[in-house]
């Protein structure tokens, strides 16, 4: 692949006056998974698992009491300190949780294909690179660069606070998909232990930490694309790791679509002190050709090979570290504890459509994007198991550096800077649950207050100042389930969740996206067959809308996303065969014309600041300088 900035860093950096900053943003991480696949009104039931630390004796199943022949009643296995890592229980709706088989049997050639096949997720891949982050659909919430769906690794969020490109960006390429042991998908922001940017679901994922031999595979095409994998590791009584690396190598189907990619994982854990310490490193690289856009006009025309950039492209680097400890200690309590730490950075330089920096007509100019952070978190988690239930505190804290710049660029080199942030960002957020078996009844109810400051001054301004804003926001969860018989359940729940609105990151009083979310539904889990219908509304406040009448963008918009989820499972098939079917029906609706991002942001984008602004460049200039830089490629 061809670099067309030589390499030589960042020359904005000293338009703007500002060194070197280090990187790093938050990366998200996620737990284990259950065994085969199980009704998320089951594991409602399954209060054998209060946190993440706690796992159950027994199988991982609601089943009835086998002492009474009158009614039906949820029984809860006692609870033990496991040395394996187990996932606190999901909501009582839309949980699906894949093995460590399942995965295997994938065969998933990205993390994207992972989560298409073996997630069931819709994703919708943007096609200019793998550091442009792709979109995941839940819930009727299209997800803008996977950033109303919350992706955790090992306990490490994945989706960046404070990015100008888009609040909660999350490029899922930083997992790797053979060192993926289990994951669980969860619909809906009813789980208690998820905050910003689960408004629209979470994903959880914990990788191996552990192996007990070589793997590796590889394979190519004839038209110069690779790919390999190759991971080992040992395990014990007392411990054990794992190491892993992948990596791609990819022409792609359109002119200017080549990249690379890699992974890299370390991973183990050892008995020390009674319990169980865990950790390890993950590292994330990958650079960038990209197509660019086809114009309405060719495209229509069928015209998909047209000329393109060939300085459209970027890199992006992620570094996490992170350490787990979760014992017994004694009273029934089990506590956990997790800190985390990143360091990050990327950069792309992408034509855009309706992006003419100011020199107006239908010329489409580059626009150059960096960000580099690093930032720190941790949680702690107590549970204890009560008489058919159990109960669970948490506290968690993140605190992240950011500096984002966005310029209008002319084969990478900077044009005129339009945004030259410095951005902190600081969250904290106290949790509980309790679930409780009472007879047929079971109940998960559960709570969260999140308390969230955004800061940011622009290096652009004539006098750079701090500006910032808190907010505190209290999100209720309630859950149940009603076991109609040994295979049929009656599921619902309705929970308040949020996110941090698009552009805070320039403008810190803009108030989160809040919503209340509702589901109803039955389910049945059988051997030879089960299947789940649920209907879903999910009522959104505070959404960035184009208000018609003061012709400014506002925070009033309200929206209302609605529908039902149905799926329908068959075992027992021969071979040893299973078949699932599965489909959503959405209606969705905002109260009034959705503001682009790239449109809403604050701090004058796309016009510098008069004191600063640079002489327009018009319609012949751009097409001229354009023309040029492509001749000289």
């Amino acid at each position: 692949m061809r670099r067309l900035d030589g390499g030589a860093g960042r020359p904005w950096r000293r338009i703007v006056g500002r060194s070197g900053r280090i990187a790093g943003g938050p990366v998200m991480q996620a737990g284990p998974g259950r065994t085969g696949r199980v009704m998320a009104t089951l594991a409602l039931a399954l209060a054998s698992q209060p946190g993440s630390l706690v796992a159950q004796a027994g199988p991982d199943t609601v089943r009835a009491d086998s002492t009474r022949t009158d009614t039906l009643r949820y029984v809860l296995p006692a609870l033990e300190v496991a040395v394996a890592r187990e996932r606190s229980a999901p909501p009582p709706i839309g949980a699906r949780t894949i093995d460590a088989d399942a995965l295997h049997r994938g065969q998933a050639r990205d993390v994207y294909h992972l989560m298409r096949e073996v997630g069931g997720l819709e994703v919708h891949d943007q096609g200019q690179g793998p550091g442009y982050a792709s979109n995941v659909a839940m819930r009727g919430f299209t997800s803008d660069h996977a950033s109303d769906v919350l992706l955790v690794i090992d306990g490490v969020p994945v989706n960046l606070p404070a990015h100008g490109h888009v609040e909660g960006y999350a490029d899922w390429n930083v997992l790797m998909p053979s060192g993926v042991s289990s994951m669980r998908v969860l619909h809906g922001n009813a789980s208690p232990l998820y905050g910003d940017f689960a408004l629209a679901g979470a994903v959880e994922v914990f990788t191996r930490a552990d192996a007990a031999g070589t793997e590796a595979a590889f394979g190519g095409s004839t038209f110069g694309d690779a790919r390999a994998a190759l991971s080992t590791g040992a395990r014990g009584d007392r411990g054990g790791f794992f190491v892993g690396a992948d990596g791609r190598l990819e022409q792609g189907w359109l002119e200017g679509q080549d990249y690379w990619l890699a992974n890299g994982l370390l991973r183990g854990w050892r008995s020390v002190g009674g319990g169980r310490l865990e950790g390890g490193l993950a590292l994330y690289g990958t650079e960038w050709d990209s197509p660019g856009f086809v114009a309405v006009p060719d495209f229509n025309d069928e015209l998909f090979q047209t000329p393109f950039d060939a300085s459209d492209g970027g890199r992006s680097r992620r570094a996490v570290a992170h350490a787990r400890f979760a014992r017994s200690i004694g009273g029934g309590f089990a506590l956990q504890a997790v800190g985390w730490g990143i360091l990050s950075d990327y950069e792309l330089f992408l034509h855009i459509p309706g992006h003419s920096h100011g020199g107006g007509g239908d010329v489409i100019q580059q626009s150059g994007e960096w960000d580099e952070r690093w930032g720190v978190g941790g949680q702690v988690e107590l549970a204890r198991p009560l008489e058919n239930g159990d109960v669970l505190l948490g506290l968690s804290g993140r605190t992240d550096d950011v500096g984002y710049e966005h310029a209008a660029t002319l084969g990478r080199d900077v044009v005129a800077p339009e945004i030259a942030l410095d951005a902190d960002h600081r969250a904290a957020a106290v949790y509980g649950r309790w679930r409780r078996s009472l007879g047929p009844l079971a109940l998960d109810l559960g709570a969260r207050v999140d308390w969230l400051r955004h800061a940011s001054r622009s290096n652009l301004a004539a006098e750079p100042t701090w500006e910032s804003a808190t907010n505190t926001v209290f999100s209720p969860k309630l859950g149940a389930a009603w076991r109609l018989s040994p295979d049929w359940s009656v599921i619902g729940t309705s929970a308040r969740g949020f996110r941090s609105p698009v552009g805070i990151i320039g403008d810190p009083t803009r108030e989160p996206y809040l919503a209340w979310s509702h589901e109803l539904g039955v389910s049945r889990d059988g051997d030879t067959w089960g299947a789940e219908v649920t209907a879903f509304r999910v009522d959104v406040d505070n959404e960035r809308v184009f208000d018609p009448i003061t012709q400014q963008s506002t925070g009033a918009g309200t929206s209302v996303r609605q529908g039902v989820d149905a799926e329908l499972r068959f075992g027992r098939l021969p071979l040893g065969s299973t078949l699932e079917l599965g489909g959503t029906w959405n209606h969705a609706r905002l109260s009034a014309p959705y503001v682009d991002a790239h449109d809403d942001h604050p701090h004058d984008v796309f016009q510098p600041p008069d004191d600063e602004a640079s002489p327009a460049v018009t319609d012949d200039e751009a097409r001229s300088a354009w023309e040029t830089a492509r001749e000289a490629i």
